[in-house]
């Protein structure tokens, strides 16, 4: 299971339709949910535009209880969905239009 291999079990969803949602995209097609933890997110980006995009993430740092300075943003390989990539915080994500990305964040 993704939550028991990336550590997130025990996480609280927050679903991108939540207006405390701590983490969005630049781009309205593009739609987050969260699974926070202390120490650790793990966001799931998702994308209904009709094209490939690039996205920056808009992260709410004191609502993730995270640092900036001391984070990175992991995609983990996960076979069949996503190749593994380390993204800056800053760092626009491709995402291919019906795709999307398994982000880890600590």
């Amino acid at each position: 299971k993704v939550w028991d291999k990336f550590g997130i079990v025990g996480s609280k969803m927050i679903g991108y339709w939540s207006p405390n949602i701590p983490i969005t995209t630049d781009n309205k097609e593009v739609l987050s949910t969260v699974f926070q933890k202390e120490g650790k997110t793990m966001v799931a980006i998702a994308s209904w535009a009709a094209n490939d995009s690039n996205v920056k993430l808009n992260i709410d740092w004191k609502k993730l209880g995270l640092d900036a300075r001391k984070v990175k943003i992991h995609a983990p390989y996960i076979n069949g969905f996503q190749e593994e990539k380390t993204f800056e915080i800053t760092e626009s994500i491709p995402v291919k239009k019906n795709q999307g990305w398994l982000l880890i964040i600590e």
